[in-house]
């Protein structure tokens, strides 16, 4: 596995019970690259987030970040999971959601400094979430909660930013926030590796994919890999695809 990659996954095999979920999977990602995550329902797209962030043990294969051991390189990773995922009954304000990210840096008793401070403050901004500060979370709208929880990964930091299914139940508001934040991480160096459904934004949002259907169908740059029979391969049966950036169509 090459020691550039932002993600190298060799041999990864993660299983529920006596069913494998995604089986002998292998590729990598380059650093700085935008990377979808894309595949039928049921395909073990989470269950490969799971684990690449360490949410799940696997049953086989080895995962590296930045080529350093998953464990050693999950301290440059920021994940943010699905929303179905999170406990929204807390009581918590959106304002405390954000702070959160700041508890790598300041441990979960420390102090914060100005410096945390400005950060908790920028990332409120950037996704448009500063007067929702003192708003319980649980109260929030689906798209309220997504960007206050993008807010949160923002003001955490590091080099590889994870998450699944941002755009799920979001409106088209939010969604177009968040790619904002996509783009403007990527022009940062950043990498970020997101689960994606919606195959007419696929060319537009990402550079990288990797296409899985259980095991691994392809992965690589977007316009090498996006093609009729590589999703005819991912999909089965017959699926329409109009991209919005150049406005043509593939069906497979």
């Amino acid at each position: 596995m090459s020691d550039s990659a932002a993600v190298a996954v060799d041999g990864l095999t993660l299983s529920y019970g006596d069913v494998a979920a995604v089986d002998d999977v292998t590729f990598q990602l380059p650093t700085g690259s935008l990377v979808g995550i894309i595949g039928p329902n049921g395909a073990g797209k989470s269950t490969l987030i799971k684990g690449i962030v360490g949410a799940k043990q696997p049953d086989a294969g080895v995962v590296r970040l930045f080529g350093k051991p998953a464990e050693q390189g999950r301290k440059l990773l920021t994940y943010v999971p699905q929303r179905g995922d999170v406990e929204w009954d807390f009581p918590i304000t959106a304002g405390d959601v954000v702070r959160q990210g700041r508890y790598r840096s300041t441990g979960l008793l420390g102090r914060f400094s100005g410096a945390d401070q400005k950060a908790v403050q920028r990332a409120m901004e950037s996704v448009g979430v500063t007067e929702l500060a003192d708003r319980q979370i649980g109260a929030l709208s689906g798209g309220q909660k997504q960007r206050v929880f993008l807010a949160r990964a923002l003001a955490q930091g590091g080099e590889l930013f994870v998450m699944d299914e941002p755009f799920a139940g979001v409106d088209a508001a939010t969604e177009s926030a968040i790619v904002d934040v996509l783009k403007r991480l990527g022009e940062q160096g950043k990498t970020v590796l997101v689960v994606h459904h919606d195959l007419v934004t696929v060319d537009e949002y990402f550079d990288h994919l990797v296409l899985i259907n259980q095991k691994l169908i392809a992965s690589g740059r977007t316009e090498e890999v996006f093609t009729e029979e590589v999703l005819r391969d991912t999909y089965g049966g017959r699926v329409a695809v109009v991209t919005r950036s150049h406005n043509d169509s593939a069906a497979s």
